[in-house]
């Protein structure tokens, strides 16, 4: 374990292995920014979820070997990689297909084959919440690092923190966050107390609400009132509406961190009865 942090509003409890840096990878869980900033951007009206995604994009960016299927894929459609994409790499940016891929991964991601009725099937890939970034950059005028930034890091006051970019300067989106667990646990606080800050909506409660019951890179933990976000490596943010907690932790599994995650999930949900009483049904 690298460090873990939880949020209530009794204050924050934080913890760091003196050996590990104090911002680390969280992989996956950076899927859970990038639909936070999804949720602001149509939290302000600039931004739908029945968008088309290639309405955002130009003939050139989109490229001559773009699927004919694309036109019928929206926002939410990639937010709960449910594009249609059926064989895919599991990322945009893993070394062994890079010579597959080359420097313009939004050009790759539009030349793969639409194979499923978008919104039908379900398939996991990093490429889904890289082309959600891409968006949020036409969106907001800002890449999607910027736009968390300056409107997710800088009001929830993140000290150190960054993400990975592509070869055209683009943020990968799918994984590449580094934080601290105690910043992470504020994003995932923010959701616990259904998108304020202070008196401030910084997301709508009625994303919050679609996110969940509709897997915008926010799950329930088998059922409960827990819901998380988890990394490929033993990462997690988890957050209960509920009770108004938030939990994060980086860690390093060598092979899958579900085993990890589960015990600290076991961990927090017991925190949790002991702290606010047990709640049996989400």
């Amino acid at each position: 374990m690298y460090d873990a942090a939880v949020i209530t509003e009794d204050g924050t409890e934080y913890w760091h292995n003196p050996q590990c840096n104090f911002a680390n990878n969280g992989h996956s869980v950076t899927k859970f920014f990038i639909s936070s900033a999804v949720g602001v951007l149509v939290s302000e009206g600039k931004l739908k979820l029945d968008d088309k995604v290639t309405d955002f994009f130009t003939k050139e960016e989109t490229g001559d070997k773009i699927d004919t299927g694309w036109k019928n894929v929206t926002v939410e459609h990639a937010l709960q990689h449910k594009t249609g994409m059926l064989h895919i790499p599991y990322g945009v940016d893993e070394d062994e297909h890079i010579a597959l891929i080359g420097d313009d991964f939004l050009k790759y991601v539009f030349s793969i084959k639409i194979e499923a009725e978008p919104g039908a099937q379900y398939k996991y890939t990093d490429a889904d919440y890289y082309l959600l970034g891409r968006i949020i950059h036409k969106a907001s005028g800002m890449t999607a690092y910027e736009f968390i930034r300056e409107k997710i890091a800088k009001p929830l006051g993140f000290r150190q923190w960054g993400m990975l970019l592509c070869p055209m300067g683009h943020t990968i989106g799918g994984g590449g966050l580094y934080t601290r667990s105690d910043d992470t646990a504020k994003l995932g606080f923010l959701w616990a107390n259904q998108g304020k800050l202070g008196t401030k909506e910084i997301i709508s409660p009625e994303y919050i609400k679609a996110a969940m019951e509709n897997d915008y890179a926010s799950t329930s933990f088998r059922g409960t009132d827990i819901y998380l976000k988890t990394g490929a490596k033993g990462q997690c943010v988890a957050y209960s509406i509920k009770r108004k907690a938030a939990a994060a932790w980086h860690g390093y599994s060598q092979n899958d961190g579900n085993a990890r995650n589960d015990r600290l999930l076991e961990a927090f949900e017991k925190y949790l009865n002991e702290k606010f009483g047990e709640i049996k049904e989400n």
